[in-house]
């Protein structure tokens, strides 16, 4: 336990390439020199723990049950079998915190990448923390307002989520026969999710013009800018490419929401609890 195998497998579920059982799990079903940490509950629940006492070399087979709640639908409850090839073993060895450590993070010393570390840390927590406060503002905004929304609205919003998850999945392989066949339920996941992005939008709108929050032609330059830097494309190309699908106004939105947001969590009145036990 501890050590990180790397192995070659094949997976079948009910003496078939699991592929055939759920088409989009590919990865399941076949990988060479994948990466398994020795350690309970990794990759799947069971898997690592019959690889331990194997060597360089050795050839098992692995028995796994896919839990209720498995990511992939179309194997929870299933039985997984794996024929796996040991090609390495690999073990973690923590390297000695010192000056050399610290030149290779490119630090001038080791108090210098202390102090980094610590930094670093200190902007993830607060990173998290500031993400979850907006997430419970979200809620309570959304769970204190309820009003009929536009059917227009709704079905423009809808459209768009479909066309997300539709694009989403084409990227990841999944086959367009396979997404037709669950057309049903990704417009109903669709429709319940552009229910709630509308009435958000409505409710961040009111909260804008209710507070004089506004977005200055500048400031959506500025993001145009940040954004065409990112993904290296000429700005003047960039700013035609919104012009063609009005994203220069979806720039606007996002500028109002996030400064909507943001005062909203400047004002918000927190109340601490104490952890969980």
């Amino acid at each position: 336990m501890g050590d990180v195998a790397v192995v070659n497998y094949t997976g079948t579920c009910d003496g078939k390439p699991i592929t055939e059982t759920a088409p989009t799990a590919k990865g399941l079903t076949e990988q060479k020199n994948f990466w398994v940490d020795i350690a309970p509950q990794t990759f799947i629940a069971g898997f690592a723990e019959q690889l331990v006492g194997a060597k360089a070399g050795d050839k098992k087979t692995v028995t796994v049950d896919f839990p209720a709640d498995f990511v992939t639908k179309e194997l929870q409850n299933k039985k997984g079998v794996y024929e796996v090839e040991i090609v390495e073993v690999k073990e973690k060895i923590s390297p000695p915190i010192d000056e050399e450590l610290a030149k290779k993070f490119g630090a001038e010393n080791l108090e210098k990448l202390r102090a980094g570390v610590r930094v670093d840390l200190e902007n993830e927590l607060k990173f998290s923390q500031r993400k979850a406060i907006r997430n419970q503002i979200v809620s309570a905004i959304l769970g204190g307002a309820n009003f009929e929304l536009p059917e227009t609205a709704v079905a423009h919003e809808t459209r768009n989520v479909v066309y997300n998850i539709v694009q989403e999945n084409s990227k990841r392989g999944v086959p367009r026969e396979l997404i037709e066949k669950q057309k049903d339920e990704i417009y109903s996941a669709a429709a319940s999710s552009a229910k709630e992005r509308v009435r958000l939008a409505f409710l961040i709108q009111r909260i804008a013009e209710q507070e004089k929050i506004s977005v200055t032609q500048e400031e959506v330059l500025q993001r145009a800018q940040s954004l065409a830097m990112m993904y290296q494309i000429p700005l003047e190309k960039f700013i035609k490419d919104l012009q063609k699908r009005n994203g220069i106004n979806e720039l606007f939105d996002q500028i109002a929401h996030e400064k909507v947001l943001e005062f909203l969590e400047i004002n918000a009145r927190l109340k601490t609890s104490p952890p969980p036990k």
